[in-house]
């Protein structure tokens, strides 16, 4: 019995090692080899900008664009590379009172301790951008001043500047959104793009009158009117028709001086209501889109010619109706409408397109025979 049990036993010990062992497979991981987004170059054309901000202006672009490029397949760099677009830019900063935004704004410099600085020490300066950094908590000098000076700071971005006349290394705290200093290269390209040059008004728009007026604030310019342009850096107070002595009004702002021979206006180009751009343009651009506009008019009504000879084809470009235009012909004037019935009277059958508060056209075998207007 004991023999049998153990050749039982045997026996299944031997079936059991006939099995081969199940184990996981094994797959190697590539390696990937991430590249490093480098920052946009700066183009002095654009201010001071956030990087959110930045991307955002870049993807509405080109969705406005209708290019049909992806917006979204550029890659973004982090925000430590991207401020490294401004570093080695001069900066201006204006002058200020003491007491100008003393709580959101620090200016200091570090020898063996924490020297904190005021505006009349840093006004009517310039200097150089050495470095930008976004992340303040993860900053050295950013601790050690907080440390030091037992305080909490309303900012959010560190500034390493240099004198550009001293040379000497002084540290701000201020914010990103809205910083303080005039940034130079974009000062410049807009004095270079604006003074001594014509505008032309290409939309009606309104600007505060120049010299500023308690009982006639405002101006309302009209479309095609010619204007002399002046880039210039105003004060908040200047803006206002009485005297103000808040704090707050000595914020500086960007603003094009207006003239010609009969009014002067100031366009506030931070707080208008339009955008300079989309209100105003220089005359020879002016020239340049009239001279383009032209020869693509001139391509559509060859096109339409073409397609429905001399007569016809002038009329539809010139959005003008006539008897006996064909349904084709009136649409390209008018538009499409779905409001259409067709009646049968005495003298055969009539169809009838209503463009509801405009017009009425009637159809009699294919061509316009009426048109009634409301």
């Amino acid at each position: 019995m004991k023999r049998a049990l153990f050749f039982t036993s045997i026996t299944i010990l031997l079936s059991i090692s006939g099995f081969s062992q199940i184990e996981m497979g094994k797959i190697e991981k590539a390696t990937e080899n991430e590249t490093k987004v480098s920052f946009p170059v700066y183009d002095n054309s654009e201010n001071f900008i956030i990087q959110s901000e930045y991307y955002k202006a870049k993807i509405t672009k080109i969705l406005e664009s209708g290019s049909g490029k992806n917006p979204f397949a550029e890659k973004q760099c982090d925000e430590n590379e991207y401020y490294k677009r401004y570093n080695g830019l001069k900066i201006y900063y204006p002058t200020y009172s003491n007491e100008y935004k003393k709580n959101s704004i620090l200016f200091f410099k570090k020898t063996d301790k924490i020297e904190i600085l005021n505006w009349s020490q840093i006004g009517n300066k310039y200097f150089t951008i050495v470095s930008i950094n976004p992340f303040l908590d993860e900053s050295e000098i950013y601790n050690e001043a907080k440390s030091s000076l037992s305080k909490d700071f309303y900012a959010d971005i560190l500034f390493e500047l240099k004198d550009s006349i001293s040379n000497e290394t002084i540290y701000v705290f201020e914010s990103q959104y809205n910083p303080q200093f005039i940034l130079v290269p974009y000062f410049e390209k807009m004095k270079e793009q604006i003074n001594g040059k014509t505008f032309i008004a290409i939309s009606d728009f309104n600007a505060i009158k120049n010299p500023v007026s308690k009982t006639d604030f405002s101006l309302y310019i009209d479309k095609g009117t010619e204007w002399k342009g002046e880039f210039t850096l105003l004060r908040k107070k200047d803006l206002k028709a009485e005297m103000s002595n808040e704090t707050d009004d000595e914020e500086t702002l960007f603003a094009v001086l207006l003239s010609n021979e009969k009014d002067k206006v100031i366009f506030d180009l931070q707080n208008s209501r339009w955008n300079f751009e989309n209100v105003l343009l220089s005359k020879n651009d002016f020239e340049k889109q009239k001279s383009t506009n032209a020869t693509k008019n001139k391509l559509e009504e060859n096109v339409l010619i073409k397609k429905y000879g001399e007569k016809f084809g002038k009329l539809v470009y010139q959005k003008k109706l006539e008897i006996g235009m064909s349904k084709e012909m009136c649409s390209d004037v008018c538009g499409i409408t779905l409001n259409k019935k067709k009646v049968k009277n005495a003298n055969g059958e009539i169809e009838i397109w209503e463009y509801t508060g405009i017009l009425k056209l009637y159809f009699k075998n294919g061509k316009l025979s009426e048109i009634v207007k409301y």
